[in-house]
C-alpha cells in the first residue's frame, strides 16, 4: 500500500476546509533562458530574499519544474568553491528537478501529503507547487505538516458525532478551569453530568440513525444552554457532562448556582426538537458535585467521579430529575507534600508490557509513575506529573523513574519471559535539562544496562523549539544506542515536526485514534497515515490503548509492530507480571 492510499485527511471533521492556496505564498516563475549566475545574482541581491524556491517553467513545452534555494547555493559554492564559475554560464534547467506534480488549488490536506511521502528522501522537504491558471505558488513542506498536525489534533479531542470536547479533552479543561480559578479566593469548580433516559430504547426501536440524530440534537441544546466559558462534553454513549467555574462567594450560594445550572440542562434536553420524531425524544438523569475553594489540590477525576456518582442517584429515582448537588470536600496538599513522597517512597512503577503484534512476545515494558498517596490512595500519572510540576521537580522525578525503571530491569535480566528492552518516559522540563544525556547514560553506567536496551519516549507536548535545542543530547543518545521514541503520535500539534527535529526510532499513535479506529473513518484513516508514515521513514510503530481483540487483529492487520494495552495487559507492579 502507499501512502497514497492511506492518507485520507480530508475525511477528518474540522472546524474548516484546510486551503492549500492560503497556506502558500506566490511563486518566482523563472524562464529556462536564465542562467545560473543570473539567478544567483537576483538571490544574493535581494531580488529573491523571501523565496525559498524557484519555479522554472518552459512555455515552449509546457515542462515545469523548481530550484530550491538552498540546495542551488550549495551547487553555486560547489566543491573547493569552483561551483560559480563551472556554472555561471549554465542555464538554470541544469539545477532544475522537473515533472514534480503540480497541485491545483483544489488539491487536499491528502493530496499535499501523498506528494511529499511518495517523493525520494532526498526531495523530501522541497516545496510544493501550486498553479490556478497564470497564478503560480510555492508551498512550504512545513506548513502541510502543520496543518496536517492541527487537524489531527482538533479530531483527537473532538467527539466525532457531535463536535463537542471528548473525554480526554474534558478532563484537560477541567484541569484548564481549576488552575484559572486557583487564586481566585473562594472560586469553585462544578460538573453536570447528564445521561439520556431513553437512548436504549430509541436505537432498538428507531434504529441508530434516529438514535445518532438525538444525540446530535442533544448536543447542540446542551452548548445552547451553556454559559461562556464552560465546556461541554460528551463523554461517551449516552452521557454528557459540563464543566464550570463558579464564582459566588458562600458554599450555599455557589449549590444554589450550580444548580440552576443543572437544571437549566435538563430543561435543554427536555425540550422539544421539531426537526426529531416525536418517538426519539428523552429526558435525562442530571447529577451535579461541586468542589471546595480552589485554593489547592483539586482531585478532578474525584469531582467527576461524584458527579455520576449523584446522576446514578437520580437515575435510580426515575429519572427526568437533578438529584441534590453532591459537595466534595477538597483537602489542599501541604506545601512541599510531593518532595516527601519522592523520599519517602511513596512514588512507586507500575509496569505495563509492551509486545510484538504478530508473535505476542514481549517486547518491552513502559515505567508508569505512580504516587501511593497515605491518605488519597493509588494517584495516577496525571496527579503525580501535575504535583512534580507544581513543586519544580519534573527533573528530580525524570531521574528517579529512570533509575528504578533501569534497576528493574536489571533485575528481570535472565527472568523467563522477562522484557529485553524498557520504556521510560521523559518531560518536557526534563528534556530542556543541559545535564540530559549525561545524566542518562550515567544512570545506564549505574546500573549496568546496555544503551541499546533503553527506549526513552519523548512528549509529544514539548515545542518544536524545545525539542531542536535539545537536538545535540539527543544525537549524543542516539549515537549510544539509545531508541528515542515519539509518544502520543497525533495528539497534538507538534509530533509531526519532531520526526524530522531529532533521531527518532519510534512513534507510538495516539489511544484515542485506536480507541475509535473500529467506529469512525477518520480515526482509522489517521491510523492508516501513521503506520505508512513510520513505514516509510523506517520507525517502529506501536499502537497504545489496545482494549479489545478486534482492535489488536485490525492494527496487525494495518502492518502496526507492536500492541500495548489493557488487552495485552495491565500497568501493575512489577512482582505481578515477570517475578
Amino acid at each position: 500500500m502507499t501512502i497514497t492510499d492511506a492518507v485520507r485527511l480530508s475525511s477528518l471533521p474540522a472546524q474548516s476546509a484546510v486551503s492549500l492556496w492560503d497556506l502558500s505564498s506566490p511563486a518566482w516563475v523563472v524562464p529556462p533562458t536564465m542562467t545560473c549566475g543570473q539567478l544567483d545574482a537576483r538571490l544574493r541581491g535581494g531580488g529573491g530574499e523571501a523565496h525559498s524556491s524557484v519555479v522554472v517553467r518552459d512555455p515552449r513545452d509546457g515542462r515545469t519544474g523548481s530550484v530550491q534555494r538552498t540546495r542551488f547555493e550549495r551547487a553555486m559554492s560547489g566543491p573547493f568553491g569552483f561551483g560559480r564559475a563551472l556554472l555561471h554560464r549554465r542555464s538554470v534547467t541544469a539545477v532544475t528537478v522537473f515533472d514534480e506534480p503540480v497541485l491545483p488549488p483544489s488539491a487536499t490536506l491528502g493530496d499535499a501529503l501523498a506528494t511529499i511521502f511518495d517523493r525520494p528522501e532526498e526531495r523530501r522537504y522541497d516545496d510544493l507547487v501550486l498553479r490556478r491558471g497564470d497564478a503560480w505558488r510555492r508551498l512550504p513542506v512545513t506548513a502541510v505538516l502543520e496543518a496536517a498536525a492541527s487537524r489531527m489534533a482538533w479530531h483527537a479531542s473532538r467527539d466525532p458525532l457531535t463536535g463537542l470536547a471528548n473525554r480526554a479533552a474534558f478532563f484537560s479543561h477541567l484541569e484548564h478551569l481549576v488552575t484559572a480559578a486557583r487564586g481566585a479566593g473562594d472560586a469553585r469548580i462544578g460538573v453536570v453530568y447528564v445521561d439520556l433516559d431513553r437512548l436504549k430504547a430509541v436505537n432498538d426501536s428507531l434504529g441508530h440513525a434516529l438514535g445518532d440524530a438525538l444525540i446530535r440534537s442533544v448536543a447542540e441544546r446542551l452548548r445552547a444552554a451553556s454559559r461562556p466559558g464552560d465546556v461541554v462534553a460528551r463523554l461517551g454513549g449516552d452521557e454528557f457532562a459540563v464543566a464550570c467555574r463558579l464564582t459566588e462567594t458562600t458554599p450555599g450560594g455557589a449549590r444554589r448556582a450550580l444548580e440552576d445550572i443543572a437544571t437549566r440542562h435538563l430543561e435543554a434536553v427536555r425540550a422539544p426538537d421539531p426537526d426529531l420524531d416525536d418517538a426519539a425524544r428523552s429526558s435525562a438523569s442530571v447529577g451535579a458535585a461541586l468542589s471546595g475553594p480552589v485554593d489547592g489540590a483539586v482531585r478532578v477525576d474525584a469531582l467527576v467521579r461524584e458527579a455520576d456518582t449523584a446522576m446514578y442517584a437520580a437515575k435510580q429515582a426515575g429519572g427526568d430529575r437533578v438529584s441534590g448537588v453532591h459537595a466534595l470536600g477538597l483537602v489542599p496538599e501541604q506545601a512541599g507534600g510531593f518532595a516527601r513522597a519522592l523520599r519517602r517512597g511513596e512514588v512507586v512503577l507500575h509496569h505495563q508490557p509492551i509486545v510484538d503484534a504478530r508473535t505476542g512476545r514481549v517486547l518491552s515494558a513502559e515505567a508508569l509513575v505512580r504516587w501511593q498517596h497515605p491518605r488519597a490512595g493509588l494517584l495516577g500519572a496525571d496527579r503525580v506529573l501535575r504535583a512534580a510540576r507544581e513543586e519544580g521537580l519534573s527533573v528530580e522525578l525524570d531521574r528517579y523513574v529512570l533509575r528504578r525503571a533501569l534497576e528493574q530491569h536489571a533485575r528481570w535480566r535472565g527472568v523467563p519471559g522477562a522484557p529485553g528492552l524498557v520504556n521510560v518516559n521523559v518531560s518536557p522540563t526534563g528534556l530542556a535539562s543541559p545535564t540530559f544525556a549525561e545524566g542518562v547514560l550515567g544512570l545506564l553506567r549505574d546500573t549496568g544496562t546496555d544503551p541499546g536496551e533503553l527506549r526513552l519516549e519523548l512528549p509529544e507536548t514539548a515545542s518544536l523549539a524545545a525539542v531542536r535545542s535539545a537536538a545535540p543530547q539527543l544525537q549524543r543518545l542516539a549515537g549510544e544506542g539509545v531508541a528515542l521514541v515519539v509518544d502520543d503520535m497525533g495528539a497534538g500539534a507538534s509530533s509531526l515536526r519532531h520526526l524530522s527535529a531529532f533521531p527518532v526510532q519510534g512513534l507510538k499513535i495516539d489511544r484515542s485514534f485506536v480507541a475509535g479506529m473500529l467506529d469512525r473513518d477518520g480515526d482509522r484513516a489517521v491510523v492508516e497515515l501513521l503506520v505508512n508514515l513510520g513505514a516509510g521513514l523506517g520507525l517502529r510503530v506501536t499502537a497504545e490503548g489496545v482494549e479489545t481483540a478486534e482492535q489488536a487483529r485490525e492494527l496487525r492487520d494495518l502492518g502496526v509492530d507492536a500492541l500495548q494495552g489493557f488487552h495485552i495487559a495491565r500497568p501493575a507492579p512489577a512482582a505481578e507480571l515477570f517475578g
